[in-house]
């Protein structure tokens, strides 16, 4: 079952990143007051089981290539801002769950007011998981990054976009509406 909302979060909250488990203490109130995410809860047995933040976000023009897209600009997008599982409960299917969710959620976006793609920043480890929930991974962007830094180190704009270190950007794309 998925909630919605801000609940207490559980002090036994345990996830393998253990920066998933932080997000929940630190971050993710304040997020969702300043509606730039939205939580939604996994739950089993009235304990939280897994959690996913969805954000409103958009692929740049130097992604419509990717995407089979003429010059548009930014093309809308849900963003699966967080997915995280608490490691006892892994392995259920909690986070195909969630991401069928937001998945669901998109499409009935699409309908209401426009909704290409889904994106996710994943971690490497996660990337195989996205991948049977029919995402890839934007083909260019690894390649890009690392032009980029090579010609100016300094240069860590792309990584801060991404949170950090190592994720990978991924997107499921919805395609046109044939009927």
């Amino acid at each position: 079952m998925v909630r919605v909302g801000l609940w207490d979060v559980p002090p036994d909250f345990r996830c393998r990143k253990s920066e998933f488990a932080e997000y929940l203490d630190i971050s993710a109130a304040y997020d969702q007051q300043q509606r730039m995410g939205r939580m939604y809860w996994a739950v089993h047995d009235d304990n939280i089981v897994g959690y996913i933040m969805l954000a409103m976000g958009s692929a740049g023009e130097e992604r419509q290539a990717d995407l089979g897209i003429d010059t548009y600009g930014h093309i809308p997008a849900l963003a699966i801002a967080r997915l995280a599982t608490d490691e006892r409960y892994e392995r259920r299917g909690i986070g195909r769950y969630m991401t069928s969710y937001a998945i669901k959620f998109a499409r009935r976006m699409a309908m209401d007011v426009g909704c290409r793609v889904v994106l996710a920043n994943s971690v490497p480890d996660a990337v195989e998981f996205y991948e049977k929930m029919g995402f890839a991974k934007f083909p260019n962007w690894t390649s890009s990054l690392h032009r980029r830094l090579q010609h100016d180190p300094s240069d860590h704009s792309d990584t801060e976009a991404c949170e950090g270190n190592g994720l990978v950007m991924m997107y499921l794309d919805m395609g046109m509406d044939r009927s």
